[in-house]
């Protein structure tokens, strides 16, 4: 890290970048009025260059500003000889910047869709304008991109229009970046664009709103300044206009509007962060806007973003007169604050901008206002003051979503004048383009009240759940450390859940947590010196999430294969009546197979592929045996939909079953699919029943014969890799060994599993190397570079044993062992952000990436039979 500061540190000298080393944030505060004088009287110091990111507004409320180094000594004398309190917030600015900067750094690289985007990064003005082109390529019909002007720059300021047709119908504004250093409003907005298209015809709300209104979003609403913030001074809020007569550079354009324009609530001193300009709307930024709004005559509401501070604040902020609709605007607040605080608990103030912080003149919602946009509203985003304009990259997505609901409210309420489209909301809109039906008025309910259904369902059925629960990342760095690592594992009175096992140094391990081993384990850890992260904070979130978003699909059995959502999860029963249906449209080309029944007998089917033929050479792939993994049925399913679709037109696919057919079991353990959908989501094994044991199931993936028994099963029931009481014991096992020794012809095995982005071949059970390494070491080359070329999806490849760690009882070393040379394992999606509750939105991009790999594997069987 050090060696990454340095050179961060260098680059930013080597590009005349200003550098914060040393700065500090300071907060008071003021307990009185004449402490407000004395804090006032320190902004007005210029040379000090104290930048104030909290105004000193009134007693008892917070007053945050930066000071440069070479001030620092000064200002705290200053402080301390008034008797003024002070605390600091952040105790070097430079430091906050550096891991900001590193941050960035990481996930750099080209984009090729919205589905691949970073949106857990901060991005350049370059990176946010190509995403935006994405976003306008895969949503055609619903979001354009118009120009409204040019900056005082020349750079073009850009609003991405949602729109489902017709001409100047009412509308919403949205804009963020207007002060350039707010970068959590810029990636809100990003985040919030790309939530916009995705919901439209998901969410019964944000379709409602399109199919009445259109949205414009300005992402980047001060784009010089916020290149400036990139290339030169990471602090910049202004624009960068030249003021005549002064050496001071920009205008402040949230204090440039016509309303209350050069009142007290602003300064007419260009070198001031709060510089009103010359003259309402001489920023060309600003300007824009105003001809915007005034050309298109029918803009309903204006929602202007910025942080921090954690507020919704509605006019006036230029006068104490109270705007004609203050109870309806506080009303709404009112809610809209609720609704954010319901996600995760943020606390927002919210009211008028005069009388929730301070007189502000010349601001964008008092003149949308005086214009007539009644709901005219601003946000502080995130947060309170420990990072203020810093916010860390790793909350930009927490802050959007808790955002989300709020703007939601607004937007729902604005639409409607206040009336009538709530209530068309609740009784179940139906949409005019019929792909959501009446039926769906049941689920036609707001996030919290679908979350709240999930939940009650959950404990009404007995159902576990993981409230509370954390997801913890730990990398051993050394061998001591490791060791504890894997005792851990022997405490099974913590009942803790280990997603990634311990496997050498460097490699992480996670662990879920119940949350009531979480203080001992984490006490544990930090007295042993043990540094860990926190990868999921709640996992019941996101098993809440990943049902709602279920629930929400669902719409009865579909009529054919090409109206399945394969964007969602599915029952065992959607994906079994799914095969059926495969089948009934493809009868030349698929069949059902019964190869077994489960423990709980329930039927083990397998679709086969062929162009006819008897005992063909083959391809087996399997999804699903560790039932947890939910992305690998769902990518199942998808490959099965993807060998019909391009089985004539794909020239590879079509050789392959030329020669050879697939077999492809989708459910291969389905007692313990159906035990994740209805008892416990991260339930992994089978659900079979052994004497001496309160303990169910057996690893499916420890419980072939190969090394059978050996270092790396368990020979504990009540383990996650329980072994099983011999070989094979597992029917949903058994079936699959009987199935391919009957069939005797087999030549690549595929056997496909989440999470951790690995490919791998055999041995697990044993370091010897297999006879062929070097041909599957580089097959797993040309197959990771394949999948990597379509979204950069970064996956590694070795021996198990060499790549994660020793695992007996394996099915690609049992099939290997047989004489399947093209044995491999995949671990999907993704690396631990995560795990094994993959978002539903990620399982297309996976099967389609998985699918290239696959083909690389089942193109080199075809040309070299054995």
């Amino acid at each position: 890290m050090k060696i990454l500061l340095v050179f961060a540190a260098l680059m930013a000298a080597a590009c005349s970048e200003q550098l914060f080393v040393g700065d500090q944030v300071l907060r008071v505060t003021a307990s009185d009025e004449q402490q407000i004088t004395l804090l006032r009287v320190l902004e007005e110091q210029t040379e000090l260059q104290v930048d104030f990111w909290r105004h000193p507004t009134r007693p008892g409320h917070p007053a945050d500003f930066r000071v440069p180094f070479p001030s620092l000594q000064a200002v705290k004398i200053f402080l301390e000889s008034n008797s003024i309190s002070y605390s600091i917030m952040i105790e070097d600015v430079q430091e906050l910047l550096n891991e900001e900067k590193k941050n960035m750094t990481k996930p750099r690289r080209t984009e090729r869709s919205t589905s691949t985007f970073d949106f857990a990064s901060y991005h350049t003005i370059e990176e946010i304008y190509d995403w935006m082109d994405m976003l306008v390529d895969d949503h055609p019909s619903l979001v354009s991109k118009i120009q409204i002007g040019q900056s005082y720059e020349n750079r073009s300021l850009y609003v991405l229009k949602f729109s489902t047709g017709g001409s100047n119908r009412p509308a919403i504004w949205l804009d963020t970046g207007i002060h350039s250093r707010e970068w959590i409003t810029q990636a809100t907005g990003v985040w919030t664009a790309n939530k916009i298209a995705e919901e439209y015809g998901q969410d019964s709300s944000v379709t409602a709103i399109l199919d009445r209104m259109d949205i414009f979003f300005e992402i980047i609403t001060n784009p010089d300044g916020f290149a400036f913030t990139h290339s030169s001074n990471r602090m910049w809020r202004k624009t960068r206009s030249i003021n005549a007569g002064s050496h001071c550079v920009g205008v402040d354009p949230n204090r440039n509007w016509d309303a209350g324009f050069g009142g007290s609530g602003s300064s007419s001193n260009p070198c001031s962060e709060t510089y009103r300009g010359r003259y309402a709307h001489s920023e060309s930024e600003v300007k824009a806007i105003v001809d915007f709004i005034h050309g298109h005559g029918n803009v309903k509401s204006v929602i202007s973003i910025h942080s921090y501070s954690q507020m919704l604040l509605f006019p006036y902020g230029y006068k104490k007169v109270p705007a004609a609709h203050h109870q309806e605007l506080n009303e709404l607040a009112k809610k809209a604050v609720s609704d954010l605080a319901a996600m995760y608990g943020t606390k927002y103030t919210y009211g008028s901008v005069a009388d929730t912080i301070y007189m502000a003149d010349g601001t964008t919602i008092d003149w949308a206002y005086d214009n007539g946009v009644k709901y005219s509203f601003t946000f502080e985003l995130r947060d309170t003051g420990r990072y203020g304009f810093l916010l860390p990259s790793s909350q930009i997505i927490p802050t959007a979503t808790e955002t989300w609901p709020a703007l939601l409210d607004i937007m729902v309420h604005g639409t409607a004048g206040g009336a009538g489209l709530e209530a068309t909301i609740l009784m179940g809109f139906k949409r005019p383009r019929g792909a959501i039906g009446t039926r769906d008025g049941l689920f036609r309910l707001t996030m919290r009240a679908l979350v709240l259904l999930a939940a009650l369902v959950a404990v009404a059925a007995g159902t576990e759940t993981f409230i509370g629960h954390q997801v913890l990342r730990i990398v051993p760095t050394s061998h001591e450390e490791l060791q504890k690592v894997q005792e851990l594992q022997d405490l099974e009175e913590l009942q803790l859940d280990f997603w990634l096992s311990p496997r050498g140094l460097g490699h992480p391990v996670d662990i879920r947590v119940p949350f009531p081993s979480l203080q001992s384990l984490k006490a544990h850890l930090e007295a042993n010196g043990i540094s860990y992260s926190i990868m999921i904070e709640d996992v019941q979130t996101l098993v809440d999430h990943e049902q709602m978003e279920m629930l929400r699909s669902r719409r009865g059995l579909p009529l054919s294969t090409n109206t399945f959502n394969y964007d969602t999860y599915h029952s065992l029963d959607e994906i079994y009546a799914f095969m059926d249906l495969l089948v009934a449209e493809n009868p030349n080309l698929v069949s059902k197979l019964e190869i077994g029944r489960s423990t709980e007998n329930r039927p083990l089917y397998v679709l086969k592929f062929s162009k006819g033929g008897t005992n063909r050479p083959a391809v087996w792939i399997d999804t699903g045996i560790h039932s947890r993994e939910w992305v690998t049925q769902a990518s199942g399913v998808w490959f099965a939909k993807k060998i019909v679709l391009d089985h004539e037109n794909d020239e590879g696919l079509a050789s392959i079953l030329d020669k050879m057919d697939i077999f492809l079991e989708i459910v291969t353990n389905p007692d313990g699919f159906v035990f994740t959908q209805t008892q416990n989501r991260m339930w992994r094994k089978t659900r079979s029943r052994h004497s001496g044991s309160i303990c169910v199931g057996v690893d499916p993936n420890r419980n072939w014969d190969a090394g059978f028994g050996g270092s790396g099963a368990s020979g504990n029931p009540c383990s996650e890799t329980y072994h099983g009481p011999y070989a094979n014991s597992e029917p949903e096992v058994k079936s699959i060994v009987d199935f391919v020794k009957n069939h005797g012809n087999i030549k690549a095995f595929v056997s496909i599993h989440s999470y951790s982005q690995l490919l791998l071949y055999p041995y697990g059970y044993t370091s010897t190397p297999v006879p062929d390494q070097k041909e599957l070491d580089q097959i797993s080359e040309q197959a990771v570079a394949a999948l990597s070329s379509l979204y950069g999806t970064n996956y590694k490849y070795g021996s198990i044993i060499t790549t994660i760690y020793q695992a007996s009882g394996g099915t690609i070393d049992w099939t290997y062992n047989q004489g399947i040379k093209y044995s491999f394992t995949f671990e999907l999606r993704d690396t631990g952000r995560y795990g094994f509750l993959l978002p539903a939105k990620q399982i297309v991009p996976t099967a389609q990436e998985t699918w290239l790999a696959l083909k690389v594997i089942m193109l080199h069987a075809r040309d070299h039979l054995y």
